[in-house]
């Protein structure tokens, strides 16, 4: 009789599931396995790829009753040994979630015992359940890790309650004469790295491979994987140590920060911050979140520490570990003829697309071309000849760093477009077939694979730190054991749809490929990797952080017992004498613009001392005894001030803390309290039922309530606030009585007249009517009277603005605190940066003249601008009526400060009245050294010629003190005064050339507020051309000409000379040495913007033969931008600068 087909239903829910008691199992019969070959087993279990299976187990469930099961909540299967663990099927008949179906979960019995914290037990688990009756299946799959913390894993929508006891078209029901069978399937991985499935819930670095990571500050992986690999490159690292560093701020020391991140990496237990790193590049928050290029980065940081180095121990270690030699060739093949060059190299970049392996990237890279035909190569001496030009090396470093060059520079797209072709790199490569035939090939340049940094969007390192020992993955903080396919296959890069193997498990871990590789001779591998012991750390640096441990572990332990202890924040008199301002004390910024805030003394109390106690600890460190002070509960009121409301009464002297806290002080976690201190002569009130002596009065005196007001007293002469002291008054005292004692405690005599003001808000200052009584004009306990001597004529004081409390309050509300920043070419540079409080009502005249004052200026020749507008680059037109809060803006809340207020500044050599008439300029002076001077500011008429505007220069720089000598490449060498009739100038944007002027050229022709002028002396050959010569010029870019920065210049072009040559010409024009200028490499750049066209350029080139003359042909400087200067287009990161 055929049989019915089985059914197999996908899995809905994979989910893990609590047990919280344990049910006695029922009595189960043994049946057949329903599944009974390994074909049937893998169709129900798919083996994922490149997993190394453990063991394979079955286990059958019958339930003889389910009409009994199905009365209990949850029911056990008798435990069972499988794959070498033991385990339960835990079932829920009518459902762990809903009722509508049954649940069911296999449940490891060991990972129960285990202890949650310690245990590094778990099993990786792929399973099948099926239930069934003899005719019919149903069918769900899981793959699961088992750990303690995840102890059983399932389906909690597994079957419909209605499949259960009626059939489907023609399918019988899973229950059948009250009997059905539950069939497990179970199959078993090795896991060799321990993380196979992990969810990093509970994962520590440290403690699973003996490495911390690196925290990520926001897109620093780049920065973090160079790290990692740098300093498990332990020569490296034992270098940096030699570096000395005593006494130097991390923060502003590159190498005392970088030994701080490596003795941490070396000895920490968690992940270590680079934060410090990067503030002492001179990094901002900004810098924290651009990703940048990781062998960009190298190569700026490097060339940072090699000159730290030097004068050091460490001298020479960079170049030792990571430069090795490259030739560049072109040999005549007819004559005995060769041009050659040497130069160093820190790094090979190596072509991917159409290459398959790094055997190919090589063999690419020292492919020989032929010259021949029309491509002849003009040999010097012999005329044009066939040449073969190549590529070779002369010698290879210990640590050799491949770059795999996975992005190019997409036209369409403008971008930069990544390459993930396939590419596979060896763990051992021999080179030796790639050195000169007269290179010294002594030692087998054979290299072993050490790391590698991988590039996803995200860059992480993998790293075998010792010798022939196990990979790791480093991604920020968190360390792993990874495998060889891991490290290798997994990374080749390659078309992912390609791969038709390829498991839903493992689809993503082949969108990563290595972008750079790390391999180290294996003749140096005891040097390269030889431990870092503690010897070889400096003592100042184990002992500097050694005591920041112990002071961590100090606030550490702080933390853990913070719940004990409240902060308790008192307001003293002398705390309120050192306020100007509103109010008895400045808790916010913006109450009391231009004013420091007021800190309050703290005082770390137990929660479960008395109040007494607290008062005879403050009593001890105010040396007053604590029967003489008195607390007083400060409120917030509904007009926005902070004021002492009322006194903690002597009832509750002996309450807890905590008590007091939420009794008076309700919602504040740091309770605030005024400290009054009785002036009272001792034993003035006296209890005389027990003899007791009272400080102060009571709060309540009968039918004569008191209260508390504090005195301020204010002179107009000396524009001064001053804080009196604080007095007790009836309720019914009429105010104008209280006179007298104000006239008495200033010494005034007791007929002085005063005028006398309330402090409601900032914004209200309310004159008192002095006949009303303290109750009639609503003044209560923490109210503040300001008084001042009545004036017969205001006016009469020298500045009547600030005649009166009200006026006065005026003024300091207006106040703000005003950063004015140098108007610098570089945002790094802020020498000069200072604050100054001014009024928002102050003129540009007057805000000038306040600065002028500071910086011992003409406040006539001060220029301002505003960041937040467009004058930041025009500067603000001045007028007699423009305030500081007009210059400032509108301002917005930055951070915790109110307000961002910040003005720029400069200092023209001309005043801001003679701009109405004539053309002012700044001018930059650019020596025979290309090094800059000034802007030197030039003021000449409108109608004036750019001759007459270069002899301005010309007197500008015969006076300049810094250019009596300057470096030249080979030494100091002092500059004569320019020749004024070979001084010639020429404007820039983006950092070309756009033009140069003539000396009957207008100066009013100069377009712009603010055009970019340089000045320089005319080289010697452009005054007399050879014959077919012509002018290029010549701009530094990065990567991408769109990616300009420095100052551009011009170079003549000579007919018929190779570009050897004129490399030399243009080493003495840009005054560089040896090392710095063989980084440069140079290219001729057809075309405007990123649709510029690039041609790499080699010594045989000829470049009068490419120049046709065209404006838009320049050649190009290819190197990284250290002048601060870029043209800054979209679609580019920045370059990456180092600042100190």
């Amino acid at each position: 009789m055929d049989q019915p087909p089985p059914s197999y239903a996908p899995p809905i829910d994979v989910d893990p599931a609590s047990p919280d008691q344990t049910a006695v199992p029922m009595e189960t019969d043994a049946v057949t396995p329903v599944v009974q070959n390994p074909r049937d087993f893998n169709v129900l279990l798919e083996p994922i790829p490149h997993l190394e299976e453990d063991s394979v187990f079955t286990f059958n469930w019958t339930i003889p009753s389910w009409s009994v099961i199905r009365l209990q909540d949850k029911h056990y299967s008798e435990e069972f040994m499988g794959c070498g663990h033991l385990w339960r099927l835990m079932l829920f008949p009518s459902g762990n979630r809903s009722g509508d179906r049954i649940s069911i979960f296999l449940e490891s019995v060991e990972a129960g015992k285990e202890d949650k914290e310690k245990s590094k037990w778990h099993v990786c688990l792929q399973f099948a359940i099926i239930m069934s009756n003899p005719e019919d299946l149903k069918s769900f799959a899981s793959s699961s890790e088992y750990t303690p913390h995840e102890t059983d894993w399932g389906f909690n929508h597994f079957v419909a309650q209605r499949d259960l006891t009626h059939p489907s078209g023609d399918r019988r029901p899973l229950v059948e004469n009250d009997r059905t069978t539950f069939t497990v399937y179970m199959r078993k991985y090795k896991d060799p790295t321990g993380v196979l499935w992990h969810s990093f819930m509970h994962y520590n670095s440290k403690a699973e491979t003996g490495y911390v990571g690196l925290k990520n500050q926001g897109a620093t992986c780049y920065m973090n994987s160079l790290l990692q690999s740098l300093y498990f490159t332990t020569y490296f690292r034992k270098a940096t140590f030699q570096i000395p560093t005593k006494g130097e701020d991390p923060t502003k020391s590159i190498p005392l920060a970088l030994q701080r991140v490596f003795y941490n990496l070396q000895f920490s237990d968690d992940p270590v911050g680079t934060i410090e790193l990067t503030k002492s590049f001179g990094w901002d928050t900004h810098e924290s979140f651009m990703q940048h290029d990781v062998q960009e980065f190298n190569r700026v940081l490097q060339d940072n520490l090699e000159s730290k180095m030097k004068g050091t121990e460490a001298e020479g270690a960079i170049s030792r570990l990571f430069v090795g030699k490259a030739k560049s060739y072109l040999k005549c093949i007819n004559v005995d003829y060769e041009s050659s060059r040497i130069e160093d190299f820190y790094d090979i970049q190596l072509n991917v697309k159409g290459c398959k392996t790094i055997k190919d990237s090589f063999d690419e890279y020292v492919a020989v071309e032929t010259l021949e035909g029309d491509n002849k190569y003009q040999a010097e001496g012999f005329g044009l000849q066939d040449a073969k030009k190549g590529d070779i090396f002369q010698s290879f470093p210990p640590v050799l760093h491949l770059q795999l060059k996975r992005f190019e520079y997409d036209v369409m797209r403008d971008a930069m477009v990544k390459i993930n072709d396939r590419h596979e790199f060896q763990p051992v490569i021999n080179l030796d077939a790639y050195l000169a035939e007269d290179a010294d090939k002594s030692v087998p340049q054979t290299y072993h694979l050490y790391g590698g940094d991988l590039h996803a969007g995200h860059y992480c390192a993998f790293i075998r730190p010792e010798k022939n020992g196990e990979w790791f993955k480093f991604d920020d903080d968190r360390v792993v054991r990874v495998t060889e396919r891991e490290v290798f296959e997994e990374n080749f890069g390659g078309d992912i749809t390609a791969k038709q193997q390829i498991h839903k498990q493992q689809l993503k871990r082949f969108a990563t490929n290595a972008y750079m590789l790390v391999y180290i001779r294996e003749s140096d591998l005891d040097m390269v990797l030889a431990p870092v012991t503690v010897k070889d750390i400096p003592e100042h640096l184990a002992q500097m952080l050694a005591a920041e441990k112990e002071e961590e572990e100090r606030r550490r332990r702080e933390m853990e017992e913070a719940h004990l202890y409240m902060k308790v924040n008192l307001l003293t008199d002398e705390l309120i004498k050192s306020h100007e301002g509103f109010d008895l004390c400045a808790l916010e910024e913006a109450k009391n613009p231009g004013l420091p805030l007021t800190k309050l003394e703290t005082f770390k109390v137990r929660r479960e001392d008395s109040y007494w106690k607290m008062m005879e600890d403050i009593g001890k460190h105010f040396d007053i005894p604590p029967e003489r002070l008195r607390l007083w509960t400060m409120v917030g009121r509904q007009n926005k001030t902070v004021r002492p409301d009322a006194p903690i009464p002597e009832a509750e002297y002996n309450m807890r803390m905590e008590g007091i806290r939420e009794k008076y002080c309700k919602g504040m976690h740091e309770p605030r309290f005024y400290l009054e201190v009785s002036e009272r002569p001792e034993g003035e009130f006296r209890n005389p039922q027990n003899g007791k002596i009272h400080y102060f009065l009571p709060k309540e005196d009968g039918n004569s309530p008191s209260i508390m007001i504090f005195l301020k007293y204010y002179d107009p002469l000396a524009r001064k606030m001053q804080y009196v002291g604080h007095m007790t008054f009836s309720k019914n005292t009429r105010i104008q009585d209280i006179i007298p004692d104000l006239n008495k405690r200033m010494n005034f005599p007791l007929d002085t007249r005063l005028v006398l003001y309330e402090e409601v808000k900032p914004t209200m200052i309310d004159a008192l009517n002095s006949k009303l009584t303290f109750q009639a004009a609503e003044l209560g306990d923490g109210d503040i009277i300001c008084f001042q001597k009545e004036h017969a004529d205001p006016s009469s004081l020298a500045d009547p603005g600030w005649a009166d409390v009200t006026r006065y309050f005026d003024n300091i509300h207006s106040r703000v605190t005003v950063t004015f920043r140098p108007k610098a070419r570089d945002q790094k540079d802020r020498e000069g940066t200072f604050e100054l409080t001014l009024s928002k009502k102050d003129t540009y005249d007057h805000a000038a003249k306040i600065l002028a004052e500071k910086i011992s200026a003409d406040p006539a020749k001060i220029r301002l601008s505003s960041p937040q507008t467009l004058s930041a680059k025009q500067g603000l037109k001045r007028s007699p009526t423009l305030t500081v809060g007009e210059m400032l803006g509108p301002q917005q809340p930055v951070g915790n400060m109110m307000y961002q207020t910040v003005l720029h500044y400069e200092v023209l050599d001309v005043a801001l009245s003679e701009l109405d008439t004539k053309r002012y300029l700044k001018i930059t002076f650019v020596d025979r050294a290309m090094k800059e001077h000034g802007p030197y500011d030039i003021l000449l008429p409108k109608t004036a010629k750019i001759g007459e505007l270069l002899s301005r220069v010309a007197e500008k720089i015969m006076s300049d003190p810094t250019l009596k000598a300057e470096p030249n490449g080979t030494g100091d060498v002092k500059i004569e005064p320019p020749n004024v009739n070979k001084l010639h100038l020429f404007e820039t944007k983006d950092c070309k050339i756009t033009k140069v002027y003539n000396e009957n050229d207008p100066v009013q022709g100069i377009g712009g507020e603010t055009p970019v002028l340089f000045a320089e002396e005319k080289p010697p050959e452009e005054e007399t051309l050879e014959e077919g010569a012509k002018i290029l010029n010549v701009f530094h870019f990065n990567k991408q000409p769109s990616q300009a920065h420095g100052v551009p210049f011009r170079i003549t072009t000579k007919p018929g000379e190779m570009f050897s040559e004129t490399k030399k010409r243009l080493q003495r024009r840009m005054s560089m040495n040896d090392k710095e200028f063989a980084k440069i490499k140079w290219a001729y750049v057809t075309g405007i913007g990123t649709f510029a066209k690039t041609k790499y350029l080699e010594d045989g080139d000829i470049l009068s033969d490419l120049y046709t003359g065209n404006p838009g042909e320049h050649l190009g400087a290819d190197h990284i931008d250290k002048s601060g200067k870029s043209s800054g287009l979209r679609g580019f990161e920045k370059a990456i600068k180092i600042f100190n």
